[in-house]
């Protein structure tokens, strides 16, 4: 793997801290996220640029972690930036709820593979 792969998957974890930390003061439940653009726009910004982080990550840490979908998180930045005004609330809480942490997870692994092999 190549080291600009690590800089992007920290900027990945950055992003999903930053969604959770709007979690924390908006008070991590739907009706806020429904209701208050700020929340929605604070969140989805985030996503999109995981997204955009996902489209440069290397061939080779996409065919060696290929359990990650990489390609879904690339379209899922092209959904929030080009149909942002006519999203479903309830699919973009959906992936912050749902798909979000589970990426996470698998960001924090390959992270500690790499340091593991350093």
């Amino acid at each position: 793997m190549k080291n600009r792969d690590e800089t992007v998957l920290l900027k990945i974890l950055k992003y999903i801290s930053q969604v959770e930390d709007a979690h924390k003061d908006y008070g991590n439940n739907f009706e806020s996220f429904q209701s208050s653009s700020v929340y929605r726009n604070a969140c989805c910004m985030c996503v999109l640029q995981i997204g955009e982080l996902c489209k440069v990550i290397s061939d080779e840490l996409r065919q060696s972690e290929n359990q990650v979908p990489w390609r879904e998180w690339c379209g899922i930045r092209d959904l929030f930036a080009h149909q942002y005004a006519e999203m479903d609330v309830e699919i973009a809480w959906n992936t912050l709820e749902d798909d979000l942490p589970v990426l996470k997870e698998n960001v924090e692994r390959i992270l500690r593979e790499i340091q593991e092999k350093d």
